[in-house]
């Protein structure tokens, strides 16, 4: 069916899928299911009390909270009452949700529980626009006026006559695909948040797209979400998609539950960032390595048989009769077991928002689990490439989906143009501007290349270059991959612009260095004493140069230091969708990076 905007979309599906499950969330320590029936009930009723609460189309609404069932149902019921949505991460301070509220001029905010309430009285003198709050958890002691409880929004909007429904129905035939649907604020690894205003027009276009793309998808009735939905990232694919193609998304209970509910929930599809994925891969690394001899000759033995396997199933081939009883025993030993960490019945896992190592999606396949990747940009409304289950190559974010146009500028730049793309930065006419080109594409800021045959690859980010003192290009995102894959790097920051070689500040796996440590014997030294300790130093540089044999001459690290303390989102390192902050990491280990340059060493 053709919609002119989400609201009429949503409003379909509550009907066309009434008794289908929509979402799946943890109850009384069990997981239930809401019909679509049961979700467009809750939504309207949401959107008839904010109607009644004084919520006028064109209206600002945001949401400060984690990834849970009120989140689906705030967003959608104030887009449904003609509001615009946007969205706050929770580890956000008050000053950087002080300026998103400002800048939207919100009036109404959805808060989760008592401590993001507790940033929200800290700052509400500063707040001139909002008019109330609802918070989701049930909260003991007696709110500020301003502040009501979510549950009580509900009832409001139950209460209200026919004729506020009324005007719920027809604000879907007035809202045009170039009404504003969503602004979101990219985190930003440089300078301050910027709102990208996206339209109804620009989601429909790209769920259509991607629909198109990925044919075969009867498969994937039940998502998994427990990446934040304020990204962008799950914002489209585990939010706007999941109801658009009438699917089912599962949260998450907390960031700590995420094996336990993937366990419980069994989904066919998770989207998820490379962060994720890579903290499985070193969780098994460490696994297999402290395993027998035997053990190990085992694992490596399967991964060899995958490998094999699955390179005989993408060319075509039949697999012969050792192959195949091979295959049978690896799985029985291994494969099964993989997958059943993450519920037996995956399809496959989407991944985005940031490049994922080549070496970590082969190794996921090679034990039966299929990584596809991505790359978009809020810009875009999230996708612009992705891989197919059916077509795919590890190293290459994917061809472009439907409507999308990507070309290469003469510095690499990767610039697009399709339906999917903003509409402009809110506020900000100057950015807008500077982010197009005179035609009309826009300037991703990624560095990249297309093959002859479509296939889209990201080198890194144009402001993330390093050019060496002897004019050598350097994209760090590589390497500080390979670094990561190590077992006990969790995270490495590459540095050298204008400096005659490359150094590394690195973030220790701790649960690994503590392993390390034990087998060792020097489990009873202090966690910050131990990673100065010769022994784990020496560790380190084992790593360091394992990475340093895959690359060039000129891109190896020269020299190290380890982080004095963890990359945290509040700490500024990293952003909410953690990528590294260079401007942040530059600016506050200035003293550690620079003793890596000895005057005499250049």
């Amino acid at each position: 069916m053709n919609f002119q905007n989400l609201n009429q979309s949503f409003l379909n599906g509550f009907t066309t899928h009434a008794h289908k499950p929509a979402l799946m969330f943890k109850k009384e320590g069990h997981y239930c299911a809401q019909t679509y029936r049961e979700l467009g009930d809750t939504c309207i009723s949401v959107a008839k009390g904010l109607l009644r609460s004084g919520f006028q189309p064109g209206d600002r609404a945001v949401i400060l909270s984690n990834s849970r069932p009120g989140w689906a149902w705030a967003d959608l019921g104030a887009l449904l009452a003609g509001g615009i949505t946007s969205a706050i991460y929770t580890q956000s301070l008050p000053p950087e949700i002080a300026y998103i509220l400002n800048d939207l001029e919100a009036k109404f905010l959805f808060i989760e529980d008592e401590a993001q309430l507790e940033k929200i009285v800290q700052i509400k003198d500063r707040l001139p626009s909002l008019q109330a709050a609802f918070i989701f958890a049930e909260v003991p002691q007696p709110l500020p006026e301003w502040v009501q409880p979510f549950s009580r929004l509900i009832e409001t909007g139950r209460e209200a006559h026919y004729e506020i429904e009324a005007a719920v129905y027809a604000l879907a035939e007035k809202i045009s695909e170039k009404n504003l649907a969503c602004i979101i604020y990219t985190s930003g690894t440089t300078g301050a948040p910027k709102g990208v205003a996206l339209t109804h027009g620009n989601y429909l276009h790209t769920m259509q797209s991607v629909v198109r793309h990925i044919p075969d998808h009867e498969k994937l009735q039940l998502h998994f979400s427990f990446l934040p939905l304020a990204h962008s990232f799950e914002r489209f694919s585990g939010h706007y998609l999941v109801f658009y193609m009438g699917r089912c998304t599962a949260y998450a209970e907390s960031m700590e539950t995420i094996a336990e509910n993937l366990r419980e929930v069994r989904p066919n599809i998770l989207t998820a960032v490379p962060r994720f994925f890579e903290k499985v891969y070193a969780r098994i690394a460490q696994g297999v390595q402290a395993a027998s001899p035997l053990r190990r000759k085992m694992f490596r033995w399967a991964l060899a048989v995958g490998r094999r396997v699955n390179e005989a199933k993408r060319l075509s081939r039949s697999l012969s009769l050792k192959e195949s009883l091979h295959y049978r025993l690896a799985d029985r030993l291994v494969y099964r077991k993989a997958r059943a960490a993450f519920g037996g019945r995956l399809e496959f896992c989407i991944s985005g928002g940031a490049p994922l190592s080549p070496q970590i999606a082969q190794f996921f396949y090679d034990l039966g689990i299929l990584i596809l990747e991505g790359w978009g940009a809020t810009e875009a409304t999230a996708p612009l490439t992705i891989n197919k289950p059916e077509e795919f190559r590890f190293g290459s974010v994917g061809k472009p989906i439907p409507g999308v146009r990507i070309r290469v500028a003469e510095d690499g730049e990767l610039e697009v143009k399709g339906p999917n793309i903003f509409k402009e930065y809110w506020k900000k006419p100057e950015d807008t501007q500077e982010s197009f080109t005179p035609d009309g594409y826009y300037k991703t800021g990624d560095i990249g290349m297309v093959d002859g045959e479509g296939w889209v690859f990201i080198t890194d980010r144009k402001k993330q270059l390093i050019i060496t003192a002897g004019g050598k290009n350097i994209a760090p995102a590589p390497i500080q991959q390979l670094l990561a894959e190590q077992p006990h790097i969790e995270m490495a920051y590459v540095h050298g612009d204008r400096r005659k070689y490359l150094t590394a500040l690195l973030l220790p796996d701790e649960a690994a260095v503590a392993a390390s440590a034990a087998r060792l014997g020097l489990g009873d030294i202090p966690s910050q004493q131990l990673k100065a300790h010769p022994a784990i130093e020496a560790i380190f540089r084992e790593e360091v140069d394992r990475a340093n044999a895959q690359l060039p001459r000129y891109m190896q690290i020269k020299y190290f230091r380890i982080a004095p303390e963890r990359f945290t989102v509040e700490g500024g390192e990293l952003t909410h969708t953690q990528k590294l902050r260079k401007n942040a990491i530059e600016e506050k280990y200035r003293d550690l990076l620079e003793s890596m340059y000895p005057p005499e060493a250049g």
